[in-house]
């Protein structure tokens, strides 16, 4: 039997990977937008960032830099690319569909990584078998749930414009006003 931890960096990594699956998921189950999703949504941000960044202390399955430190940073690059849409939400139009696109994708891309870390304790799993089977499993129906909800996001985010604009300019109708009209 494998140790679950072999290290301190390994110890921290595990509980903020755990902690960030937790929030992740709660951000993207729960009611957008808000105090709570945006408390929560930095709370993910903050544990996926020390998950992160812990990955490069642990050298154990290549001994020096590896695929999954490469995974790493790509899940950083995704991370980064759905927190820039709201850090620059007075300059960018309609960044709400952008926002959550790139954190769902974010999400998928942890889960993968859980998938991809138990199955690799397996005996018998080579590293592309592994790869592959937590890629398709997971991403396969994330994709079609990424469809269904990609057309909700695109409401929210002209829903919002709407209100905004409408504190600036009256003339347009408010969410409220949309809401009972239609």
């Amino acid at each position: 039997m494998h140790n679950l931890v072999y290290s301190t960096w390994g110890l921290i990594h595990l509980l903020a990977a755990v902690l960030s699956l937790v929030l992740g998921t709660a951000v993207l189950v729960l009611p957008k937008p808000g105090r709570l999703h945006r408390r929560l949504g930095y709370g993910y941000v903050g544990t996926l960032a020390l998950m992160l960044s812990t990955s490069f202390a642990i050298y154990r399955q290549f001994h020096g830099f590896g695929i999954f430190h490469v995974a790493a940073l790509l899940s950083a690059a995704t991370l980064l690319a759905g927190m820039v849409p709201v850090w620059g939400r007075q300059r960018v139009r309609n960044w709400q569909p952008l926002h959550y696109g790139f954190m769902y994708l974010s999400v998928l891309e942890l889960y993968v990584a859980l998938l991809a870390e138990v199955l690799v304790r397996v005996p018998g799993f080579s590293f592309w078998e592994v790869a592959g089977a937590s890629s398709a499993v997971v991403l396969l129906p994330g994709a079609v749930l990424f469809n269904r909800l990609r057309r909700q996001w695109q409401i929210v985010g002209s829903r919002t414009d709407l209100a905004a604009v409408s504190r600036v300019r009256p003339e347009v109708p408010t969410l409220a006003a949309e809401t009972a009209a239609g």
